[in-house]
């Protein structure tokens, strides 16, 4: 498998990369913005392992990013099998205050780039009948406050992903979506490093835990692989049952005891 996966330096991306390889993908196009000093440290691991890899400093929010990253892959690994789009970023703000610059920012990275990034790559998935997946969140299934621009972006890249597989679809391209919950990265660090804040997202979470950046990489993985190939157009969930629990929470509910038995 020859893959693309961009804002690959840490969290999800990183460890995306390495479950790929670790299940057999040959060759990788990484790219990010930021701590490329790690983006080469992933690099030198896959190289390890046997791997071809291209590294690329790439700012997403350019419009012509995408399709030079799409063509450093193809010359470096003489073609595409699978994209990751997972370069993202948000800006927590209310819709009232929010700047247009800052909404602006945002849908071009998290969404305009993953349709350049898809766009450019079509003639090359359509030769190998390849996968997208595009990391979206639980916040574009369910609105998250004060997530100002944020929610609405990765809900339209959900539906950007499901226009991709509905269009594509015969010509043997599949795209989903994978959209995580509570997740510890290196970017959520600070958070879960308060310890009563921790254990409350966790207790919120039906499977009791926060989710490492391998349990997403699991999914896209599988979303990826052969074993996936019936499915297309999807926006998986990866919550531990998150977004699905909300009337568990209403008072008085759980606490109703069971009707007694007559006898």
């Amino acid at each position: 498998m020859r893959v693309v996966i961009t804002g690959a330096s840490r969290g999800i991306g990183r460890a995306t990369a390495l479950k790929l390889a670790g299940d057999g993908a040959q060759a990788f196009t990484l790219c990010d913005i930021a701590y490329l000093d790690e983006l080469e440290d992933l690099a030198r691991s896959l190289r390890t392992a046997g791997c071809v890899v291209r590294t690329l400093k790439a700012d997403m929010a350019r419009p012509a990013a995408p399709a030079q990253v799409i063509a450093a892959g193809v010359k470096a690994m003489g073609g595409i099998d699978a994209i990751v789009g997972n370069a993202g970023i948000t800006a927590p703000a209310k819709l009232a205050e929010l700047d247009l610059a800052t909404w602006n920012r945002i849908f071009d990275i998290d969404l305009r780039a993953n349709w350049l990034l898809a766009k450019a790559a079509y003639p090359h998935l359509r030769r190998s009948k390849g996968a997208i997946v595009m990391l979206a969140s639980m916040a574009g299934v369910m609105p998250q406050l004060p997530t100002g621009a944020y929610s609405p972006a990765k809900a339209a890249l959900i539906m950007l992903t499901q226009m991709l597989a509905m269009e594509w679809a015969p010509d043997g391209i599949r795209a989903n979506s994978v959209c995580p919950g509570f997740v510890h990265t290196s970017m959520t660090d600070a958070v879960y490093r308060q310890r009563k804040l921790a254990r409350g997202r966790a207790k919120l979470v039906p499977l009791g835990r926060v989710a490492t950046p391998s349990d997403i990489a699991d999914a896209i993985s599988f979303l990826l692989s052969p074993g996936a190939s019936y499915i297309t157009g999807q926006a998986l969930l990866v919550d531990g049952g998150l977004t699905r629990s909300i009337l568990n929470h209403v008072p008085g509910i759980a606490a109703t005891p069971a009707p007694k038995r007559r006898r």
